[in-house]
């Protein structure tokens, strides 16, 4: 009998693997941290210099100590710079093409329908709607305060 279950848990744990949204989830990990890496040593290479040049100081090595702990707060910064150059690329080469392709295809999402609340229990529910999906209530032609 152990040798069977095992034997299913082994089956539907090649199925997750081999499921088309695990391998494409994985390969979007590694290819981040790839582009994270870059972007982590454009900051430290060329960036924190540049800025360190302009204000006569680098900050990447800024630190304080307190008691014999030392902060190291310039690291922050560089982090920082990093996050914020890679939210920025992924947003105007990623995300911006997409939603343009997507609505060049008429593939944008539907604007959502107007939603009211069920005069029987207040849940928001879709004007459109002849019974509540909360209460089960039928709801008359009308029903709906916002036209």
């Amino acid at each position: 009998m152990a040798k069977s279950s095992a034997t299913s848990t082994l089956k539907e744990f090649r199925a997750f693997i081999l499921r088309g949204n695990v391998v494409d989830l994985a390969v979007a990990v590694a290819i981040g941290a790839a582009f994270t890496a870059v972007v982590t040593s454009l900051v430290a290479a060329f960036i924190t210099p540049i800025i360190g040049a302009i204000f006569g100081k680098d900050f990447a090595h800024l630190a304080f100590t307190v008691n014999g702990s030392v902060f190291t707060y310039g690291l922050f910064i560089n982090a920082l710079l990093t996050f914020l150059i890679t939210a920025t690329a992924v947003f105007f080469f990623v995300v911006k093409p997409l939603q343009a392709l997507m609505r060049r295809l008429d593939m944008a999402p539907a604007d959502p329908p107007p939603m009211d609340a069920c005069p029987a229990c207040l849940t928001e529910i879709p004007i459109a709607s002849t019974r509540c999906r909360a209460c089960t209530s039928e709801l008359a032609d009308g029903w709906a305060t916002t036209p």
